[in-house]
């Protein structure tokens, strides 16, 4: 699912009182469900670039079933666990616009996966905006861009310590806009262990170049999701 910001570039209401458009700006993330049609996780730099998030932004989770011409949005309402330092979030949701349409929830695992996992990806790289409609509270009401999920395939192709946490680097590559989604294991149990975060920079012989693609192991909030009432199952 994706994640989007509106943020509010211009003040709600012009001199003397008078009201003026709101001019906003859109920046597309990704995330999945961890409770059903409740709670999203994501990474925690979609939300204002690493920065703490701007109590004026208004945040939407968007659905497109099976890639088609429809996109349903869910409001975020909520946000019960923001860890920078992890660069891990969770979104609490409202219901979705459309009755009919939900969210089924992944499950996680909390235990370290082993270098050579075969893992599988799935994130929603940032769509061309042709126009975005929201109202004066910046609630989402319809827009025009080309937004579509897209899945890759790999392995855990290294894992070390990294200020006290659990990284995995994968030999998967991601675009812009999927930060957030998952990083989940392949075969007839799939289950999140990790998100699609950033990458880690190497050192070649024209300068510093991105280097393996990494996401940390969600083993680094188990006390946080427990008391949301997120059990992690088996490796």
């Amino acid at each position: 699912m994706a994640v989007l910001r509106v943020h509010p570039k211009s003040a709600r209401s012009g001199g003397g009182g008078k009201a003026r458009p709101v001019q906003v700006q859109f920046s597309f993330g990704s995330g999945f469900c961890i409770a059903e049609d409740r709670l999203v996780m994501t990474a925690h730099h979609t939300l204002n670039k690493g920065l703490p998030r701007d109590e004026q932004d208004r945040f939407h989770v968007l659905v497109v079933p099976d890639n088609g011409e429809l996109a349903y949005h869910f409001p975020v309402v909520g946000f019960p666990l923001e860890l920078p330092e992890c660069d891990l979030a969770v979104l609490e949701l409202g219901p979705c616009s459309t009755p009919d349409i939900h969210l089924p929830a992944l499950p996680v695992i909390l235990d370290p996966v082993p270098d050579g996992t075969a893992v599988a990806t799935v994130g929603y790289p940032s769509p061309e905006i042709g126009g975005v409609k929201v109202d004066a509270d910046l609630n989402y009401r319809g827009g025009q861009f080309f937004l579509k999920s897209h899945a890759n395939e790999g392995i855990v192709a290294g894992q070390y310590e990294l200020g006290g946490n659990r990284m995995y680097e994968l030999n998967v590559g991601w675009h812009h806009g999927e930060s957030g989604g998952p990083i989940a294991t392949v075969g007839p149990h799939p289950a999140v262990f990790s998100i699609m975060q950033h990458y880690r920079n190497v050192q070649s012989p024209h300068g510093v170049v991105a280097g393996p693609h990494r996401g940390v192991a969600l083993s680094c909030v188990s006390s946080e999701l427990a008391a949301l009432g997120i059990e992690g199952v088996g490796a």
